[in-house]
């Protein structure tokens, strides 16, 4: 639902699990982004 409404309104989807999302990178941009308060994004 996060992925059709970022498409529908034409905006980029920030996330921090990419690679949930590959399937759609003809329909919108993918911008990755770390987890705040740790040193490599992860937890």
């Amino acid at each position: 639902m996060i992925a059709a409404t970022a498409i529908a309104e034409e905006l980029p989807l920030f996330t921090t699990s990419p690679d949930d999302f590959k399937s759609l990178e003809r329909e919108l941009a993918i911008v990755t982004v770390r987890r705040p308060g740790t040193a490599d994004g992860t937890g």
